[in-house]
């Protein structure tokens, strides 16, 4: 069907008749697309709007509508699908991991260290009387009535190490490889080689390390900061006393007190036998010293005695140094071996 550009034109101004706006019509439904030169801009800008009605109106809408709604539904289903879809492999990567066997590289393992078991020995004097006994060292320890000595099996390591409660009497090997060092109430005293004597009873607030032969490095070992530190070499005959409610220290030398005392009351011995010693000191005391000859058979006796201290004192240092037990009994003392 072949339409003038003067009917269109008239047909965009409104001024056709019926009849020629129902051919215009039927040709505009079978074209595509209006040829540019049928229309110009001024034409297209003064032509009136075309009136459509309600029910075409809503129609179109509707049809809009659902296109719109349902493009919108799939892009939201796409999203929440693709975030589930995330979710669940992340889980499934979580789970795999933690149920994944942990893998230890061979060199860690060659290289694992073994906790090491230590044993412990303990050893409770509960008699009346001075126990003693030999270390695994060949060191001896007297240990006197409710003492308590305890140390590692094996015995000798880097060190050799021993826990004291009470009192005890140690005569030490000789070993400068493998210091000895007793621990008593948060002090330790080392020694390469010599005898001394510790008293760390629990309900004696005062400490003593009391030196007889050779030398000893004396120290406290607190981690308490407010308590005082101290670090003390003993030479023999002197004495160190701490005091561990105060965390006062004192070191007195018997030597020096022995030089500073009256010389008037003291027992001097050169190679006397031991029984005439305990003869000599029952009778300045005035205490019955029982004892059995054959067991100080041999034993001799070179220094000298100052009768200006106890009796008990002397005859406990005089045992120690000879290996012989003291008991304190009701009528005096006893001297066994």
């Amino acid at each position: 069907m072949n339409i003038s550009d003067e009917l269109l034109s008239r047909y965009f101004k409104g001024i056709c008749t019926p009849e020629e706006k129902l051919l215009v019509v039927n040709y505009l439904k079978q074209i595509d697309d209006l040829p540019e030169h049928y229309l110009s801009k001024n034409d297209w800008d003064d032509a009136d709007d075309a009136l459509i009605s309600n029910e075409k109106s809503d129609e179109i809408f509707e049809a809009v509508k659902k296109q719109t709604l349902a493009k919108s539904i799939r892009i939201k289903w796409l999203k929440i699908t693709s975030a589930a879809a995330v979710v669940v492999v992340l889980l499934s990567v979580g789970f795999l991991l933690l149920n994944k066997p942990e893998i230890v590289p061979d060199f860690v393992k060659s290289k694992a260290v073994k906790k090491e078991t230590i044993n412990w020995k303990s050893i409770v004097n509960y008699t009346s009387y001075n126990q003693s006994m030999a270390l695994p060292d060949g060191s001896t320890v007297k240990i006197y009535p409710g003492g308590e000595l305890r140390y590692a099996v094996p015995f000798v390591k880097a060190k050799r190490e021993i826990y004291l409660k009470g009192k005890g009497f140690f005569q030490v090997t000789k070993d400068k490889k493998h210091p000895f060092i007793v621990y008593a109430k948060g002090i330790s005293t080392t020694a390469l080689g010599t005898s001394f004597t510790i008293t760390a009873t629990e309900q004696d607030k005062l400490i003593k390390v009391e030196l007889h032969t050779g030398k000893v490095w004396v120290k406290n070992i607190s981690a308490d900061k407010s308590v005082l530190t101290f670090d003390k070499i003993l030479l023999p005959g002197s004495e160190l006393v701490y005091n561990s409610i105060k965390h006062q220290v004192k070191v007195v030398d018997q030597a020096m007190l022995a030089k500073e005392l009256p010389k008037l009351n003291e027992l001097n011995f050169k190679q006397a036998s031991l029984k005439e010693v305990f003869d000599k000191i029952q009778e300045h005391y005035k205490v019955k010293i029982i004892y059995n000859a054959d067991d100080l058979h041999e034993i001799s006796f070179t220094g000298t005695i100052d009768l200006n201290r106890k009796a008990e004192k002397i005859l406990e240092e005089i045992t120690e140094l000879n290996k012989l037990n003291q008991t304190k009994t009701t009528e005096g003392y006893l001297i066994t071996k």
